[in-house]
């Protein structure tokens, strides 16, 4: 049986520069150390152009 985690990220968004994103990587190396896999991100929220400004991070564990 697989077990799996979602965990909400949010893009700090600069008005006069582009967007950035590194939490990402401290949660992924974080899930990693519990045993998990990185599987894909699933975009939650978008803003009027089209950028990702909230996803969620999948995870897998086989349990």
């Amino acid at each position: 049986m697989k077990k799996y985690e979602f965990v909400a990220v949010k893009v700090k968004n600069n008005p006069v520069a582009n967007a950035t994103l590194s939490e990402h990587r401290r949660v992924i190396e974080e899930y990693a150390s519990k045993g998990y896999s990185y599987k894909g991100y699933f975009p939650t929220l978008q803003g009027p152009s089209g950028k990702i400004i909230e996803m969620d991070l999948i995870f897998e564990l086989d349990a």
